[in-house]
């Protein structure tokens, strides 16, 4: 993406202190994409850096992926204010927007959609649950997970624990194993992801999180971490078991959905980076819902 930038925004790196600054904006209870969490917007700061700039009563985020250059839609009380200053900030063009199902994303359309191709980014797509389905795991779709948590719970003496200052260190040895049994599967996405997990344990307080672990004897053997995107919907960020143990990622799921997250509607598991594995295992825990992603590409490109 090429063009002339002119100074009318004054775009900020997202610090880990910016979360008071930053909710306000993204705590709206209409949304349901994990996007609107402060701690994932942080998260990505040492790979995909987001900076953003306030103007009027709107949040204006910027996204750069090695050279391309692209727009959260807006967020905020006046979407037409927001726009205009990314216009002028363009030299009177437009750059092209990241978008997910929602709110904010309803208004872009009907007020600026005739200007933009939408196209749906469908590896991004996110997963949505009822949390009182995955607390109760009830029916004839859950039989299989009911299956493994029986299994599990015959085969080891198990306890469940919330993350805390207590315990953070057992989980961070935890993390460490799995990464080191999964060596040889790693890629790009899996050293990234390694990454997100240390910076996740490591921040837990700063960050507003809440994990936690399955405890087999006095061993973690599988542990999650998330986020509240806002007062309906919780992000898992991420949800490990150790190999030799794998019917522990059904234990930890209902677990602590069970133990944490009985106060919010939607328990929203995240996107499959088109992973068809992950996919499956995704959809297995029956979603009600599909959040769609979109690419808006300018029609009058820059």
């Amino acid at each position: 993406m090429t063009g002339k930038y002119s100074n009318m925004l004054n775009f900020k790196d997202i610090k880990i202190n910016d979360y008071e600054i930053l909710k306000e904006y993204l705590s709206n209870d209409n949304e349901l994409s994990c996007e609107n969490s402060f701690a994932n917007l942080y998260l990505w700061h040492g790979n995909i850096p987001n900076q953003y700039d306030i103007v009027g009563n709107n949040l204006i985020i910027k996204t750069q992926d090695y050279d391309k250059i692209m727009f959260r839609i807006p967020l905020g009380s006046n979407i037409k204010l927001a726009m205009e200053s990314i216009y002028k900030h363009f030299n009177n063009r437009f750059p092209d927007f990241y978008g997910y199902e929602g709110a904010a994303f309803d208004n872009f359309l009907s007020e600026y959609g005739e200007n933009f191709i939408i196209e749906e980014s469908s590896n991004d797509f996110e997963y949505l649950y009822l949390s009182k389905d995955l607390i109760e795991l009830s029916g004839k779709k859950y039989h299989s997970k009911r299956n493994h948590i029986s299994a599990f719970s015959k085969k080891y003496n198990w306890r469940y624990e919330s993350i805390t200052d207590d315990n953070l260190e057992k989980i961070k040895l935890c993390a460490k194993e799995w990464y080191q049994k999964n060596n040889l599967k790693m890629d790009g996405t899996l050293l990234v992801d390694k990454d997100e997990s240390k910076l996740l344990l490591s921040n837990m307080r700063e960050l507003n999180l809440k994990g936690g672990a399955i405890f087999v004897d006095d061993k973690v053997v599988a542990y999650t971490v998330g986020t509240a995107v806002n007062n309906n919907v919780f992000d898992i960020m991420i949800e490990k078991a150790l190999p030799e143990y794998a019917t522990a990622y059904a234990v930890i799921n209902r677990e602590f959905a069970a133990n944490e997250l009985s106060g919010y509607k939607f328990i929203n598991r995240e996107d499959d980076m088109g992973i068809e594995g992950l996919r499956k295992a995704k959809l297995s825990y029956k979603p009600v819902k599909i959040l769609k992603k979109y690419i808006c590409s300018y029609k009058g490109k820059l």
